[in-house]
């Protein structure tokens, strides 16, 4: 890997264009493992300051690539050539999807939503043991909780978000990471977080099988 490619993506996790967002996935696995600081070989060869950046750029690609929305922007500006290496950058891309989706735009924090407590919903909810992203997303909206304050609270990015609840393996990263966030979104939401992962990842690891 070298630096110039910094805003090739696909090079930098050595992957074709059409890599499916599994292989994508792996090969994020893969280039992280390779560049960790714990692997020995890595540092006969590149200095601490090399690797920093080659983990950086690895992270970059990934926050790109895995996530289809973005990917898609990116592909359309790398296919049109006439976008400078500036407009190819993350933070150019996730402008790019606000314009497309202004309703994410962010906004001021707000003060938690009053809600009208369902005594018998409330009991349903604690007692529940089995959790699909429906159900997240059932809560939230009886808790009167929009995307943009989970956004604000999690600091989860918006498409990930509809995506956990949605269950869109297509648009979510590695299991590792999902499981991070259903543990925040459900501790914003007031659940017992260990409980509603734990049934939410059975459901989402047999959808990526499948």
């Amino acid at each position: 890997m070298n630096t110039e490619m910094k805003n090739n993506y696909y090079e930098i996790l050595e992957i074709p264009q059409n890599a499916t967002q599994h292989d994508i996935t792996i090969a994020y696995e893969k280039a992280k493992r390779t560049y960790s600081s714990q692997n020995p070989a890595i540092n006969t060869i590149f200095s601490e300051e090399e690797t920093k950046l080659f983990r950086q750029m690895i992270d970059e690609a990934f926050t790109i690539l895995g996530n289809q929305t973005y990917r898609n922007i990116y592909e359309k500006r790398l296919l049109a050539k006439n976008y400078s290496v500036s407009d190819l950058t993350v933070e150019a891309i996730k402008d790019a999807s606000l314009e497309l989706f202004p309703e994410f735009q962010k906004k001021e924090p707000q003060d938690a939503p009053k809600y009208e407590v369902n005594q018998k919903y409330e009991q349903e909810i604690f007692e529940k043991k089995d959790w699909l992203g429906d159900d997240l997303k059932q809560v939230r909206e009886y808790k009167k909780i929009t995307l943009e304050s989970l956004h604000e609270k999690t600091k989860i990015n918006p498409w990930y978000l509809t995506a956990v609840e949605k269950m869109d393996v297509a648009n979510l990263p590695a299991p590792v990471f999902v499981r991070g966030y259903v543990i925040q979104i459900a501790r914003v939401l007031g659940l017992k977080d260990q409980i509603v992962a734990e049934s939410y990842m059975k459901v989402f690891r047999k959808k990526i099988e499948n």
